[in-house]
């Protein structure tokens, strides 16, 4: 859903309780997630795309046009475009306490809703959180464009294991968004001090989920490692916003990288970035899907 690609700086507060949602309780919270993305592509069917939008971010989202913007002005001033945009979900996670989710799948759009075939393809990226009359709403949405997706993905969810965070105590949530910005930003000096490769071990978790442009969504620490040793240049970024869940135990960063070219043959690269992060028993953040999408070229004048 890169063309509405929407965001919301959350995670004020201090301490807050909630109740746990494991066992049986997180499946009906994944799923409740899962059909609300289903029913957000469903209305864009209906509605039309710009309408969807508008009808299932928050009210204080914002997005990047490619620098920040109310999200809810800027989408009621723009037309209601042609075609379809559709999409599903292929994975998908949600908070111990339920307040707070994500989903990610492939994205394609068609010129006429009639089209057999599509021509445009993408994997989206969104961050849902809940609200105060228990509905769902997207508060951070981004995207890649790709090729056309060789089979279909079929949706999966993380594999929960023992002794992870989440067990109904009451959360900091203040300090714990303090302490997942600081390791976004700890994972940028690591990788420029050591090198990105050399940092995800540290960072990022063992399946992670990455998204970029051009190129189907990959898997796995390894697959991450490949891609850095392949890109020239100095990475580094800054965290402009993020939130957890009031269970502590599910968070997201966003921001802008920029990479710095080797040579002055090769232009400097600059772009926005989006994350989820899980917090381990041991209390550390580790990434757990990551999107990087550069920014247009600039224009001359």
């Amino acid at each position: 859903m890169l063309i509405y690609s929407a965001l919301i700086v959350w995670g004020g507060g201090t301490l807050a309780s909630y109740s746990c949602t494991g066992g049986d309780g997180y499946e009906v919270a994944l799923n409740s997630l899962v059909e609300a993305e289903r029913a957000f592509s469903r209305a864009s069917a209906k509605l039309g795309a710009r309408d969807a939008f508008i009808e299932h971010l928050a009210d204080d989202a914002v997005i990047f046009r490619p620098g920040l913007v109310k999200a809810q002005p800027y989408l009621q001033q723009q037309p209601l475009e042609p075609g379809l945009l559709s999409w599903e979900p292929a994975f998908a996670d949600v908070a111990a306490a339920g307040d707070l989710g994500f989903t990610t799948g492939p994205w394609e759009f068609r010129r006429d809703p009639a089209d057999a075939e599509a021509i445009a393809y993408g994997q989206y990226f969104s961050i849902w959180m809940k609200q105060a009359d228990g509905s769902w709403k997207v508060v951070i949405d981004h995207g890649t464009v790709t090729p056309a997706p060789s089979e279909k993905e079929l949706l999966h969810t993380p594999v929960r294991v023992t002794g992870e965070l989440g067990d109904g105590e009451p959360t900091d949530v203040a300090t714990l968004r303090e302490s997942l910005l600081k390791q976004d930003r700890d994972f940028a000096v690591s990788s420029q001090v050591v090198g990105v490769s050399r940092s995800l071990t540290t960072f990022v978790g063992t399946n992670v989920r990455v998204l970029r442009n051009g190129q189907p969504p990959l898997s796995g620490v390894e697959a991450m490692r490949d891609l850095y040793s392949e890109s020239p240049g100095i990475l580094t970024w800054e965290p402009l916003g993020g939130g957890v869940s009031s269970s502590g135990d599910l968070g997201y960063s966003f921001g802008e990288y920029s990479v710095a070219a080797p040579t002055s043959l090769v232009p400097d690269d600059k772009g926005n970035y989006l994350r989820a992060w899980r917090r381990q028993p041991d209390g550390n953040w580790m990434v757990v899907v990551d999107l990087m999408t550069p920014l247009p070229p600039a224009t001359g004048g």
